[in-house]
């Protein structure tokens, strides 16, 4: 899937802007793309995501890693920078996709990473494919592609691969070329953060602190081994927020949104690295599922202290060739005064995808027809009324 693509889909499923980024920036991990477009680097597109955050992408780094990454030699950072500019490609390639158990010790050695846990050797890494053998592991700069050996992965060797991402990551942060922009988004980032505070809002510490409890309400996870980045969002629509995001490298995003205002919570977002290669289940086995989650869509706002009466509660999902698109079924809490909240469920394991204040303006605008079709190829509206049910 092209990246235009990608985003369309992803627009679809109810993720935010800030996550598709880093959603199609980490399209350079798993995948079983073995063909190169040369449509542009990928440096560039990680160099803009660096930038649109509004922070430096190091000042999210713990601080071994961190350590760690200001110990790289000078000539090795300016190396992997112009080594990532020079390569015509969209994405890295892979010679094969990770297993399920790879994934899911990636999973916990990422956390190991954040801990100080570092690989003893680093990644073996080629001018080009003819140098690869049989079996190898290794990297190839030519190409950006990762090559896997046709076994298990060790430990040794799925760290050796977080950090070259952490250090490739790291070489175009430092980019010269860049680093002006940065400083000064981040001079303009503590300015506004003083300006919030200075007339009643929250700091980023309180806002941390709020979402890092939401993340334990919502999903039952700990931020313990996870990668955090916070910022003061560029306002929009009249609301300034603040984003706190957490991450494993790879495998799991998780975004939300606290209001500078107030505190409240505006906004929570998941996503998973499993579910960009998922097929939406059946249409017939979505409806099976979609009374049960729709409880839990109301178990979520109870969870967030919301008792609203509601005017209308509507079901959205998109379908195209006999599928859920995403599995996602998207639950519209609409009240009198045309407000409302938008929680997101995957039928395809009934969990939580997102939630969001929303309004009935956007609910009609999402469930045209003619909306969708401008954006999914062949995609269908469907949506069920469930206020005489509630």
């Amino acid at each position: 899937m092209e990246r235009q693509d990608l985003k369309k889909t992803m627009d679809q499923v109810h993720i935010r802007d800030k996550m598709q980024e880093d959603i199609i920036r980490n399209l350079r991990r798993p995948g079983k793309r073995k063909s190169f477009k040369k449509t542009g680097v990928l440096a560039a597109a990680l160099v803009l995501a660096v930038v649109t955050a509004a922070v430096p992408v190091q000042a999210a780094i713990r601080y071994l890693i961190k350590e760690r990454m200001e110990g790289m030699p000078q000539e090795e950072v300016e190396y992997l920078s112009d080594m990532q500019a020079g390569q015509k490609i969209s994405a890295d390639g892979f010679s094969r996709p990770y297993s399920q158990k790879e994934k899911e010790r990636m999973g916990e050695l990422y956390k190991d990473y954040q801990k100080g846990i570092f690989p003893e050797k680093e990644i073996l890494r080629l001018d080009s494919l003819k140098e690869v053998e049989e079996n190898m592991f290794c990297y190839v700069e030519e190409t950006g592609c990762f090559y896997f050996p046709n076994r298990e992965l060790t430990d040794e060797e799925l760290l050796e691969v977080i950090d070259f991402n952490y250090k490739r990551e790291y070489a175009l942060t430092r980019n010269p070329e860049i680093q002006p922009e940065l400083e000064q988004k981040e001079k303009e980032q503590k300015k506004r953060q003083t300006l919030l505070q200075e007339e009643g809002g929250i700091s980023l510490e309180q806002a941390k602190g709020s979402a890092e409890g939401w993340l334990d309400v919502l999903f039952g996870l700990s931020a313990d081994g996870m990668e955090e980045n916070a910022y003061l969002d560029e306002p929009g629509e009249g609301i300034r927020r603040y984003c706190v995001n957490y991450s494993i490298q790879s495998q799991c995003y998780y975004y939300f949104y606290i209001s500078g205002t107030d505190g409240r919570l505006t906004g929570a977002d998941c996503s998973l690295s499993a579910d960009l290669n998922k097929e939406g289940i059946e249409e017939a086995k979505a409806k099976e599922q979609m009374e049960f989650c729709y409880k839990e869509a109301e178990e979520i706002l109870e969870k967030l202290g919301i008792s609203d009466e509601y005017q209308d509660i509507y079901c959205l999902y998109l379908v195209r060739d006999g599928k859920v698109i995403g599995s996602n079924l998207a639950y519209y809490f609409l009240k009198e005064d045309e407000s409302g909240y938008r929680v997101v469920f995957c039928c395809d394991g009934n969990y939580l995808r997102s939630y969001q204040e929303t309004t009935l303006l956007e609910y009609e605008s999402k469930s045209s027809q003619e909306y969708v079709s401008e954006r999914i190829e062949g995609a269908q509206v469907r949506t069920i009324s469930l206020k005489g049910g509630n």
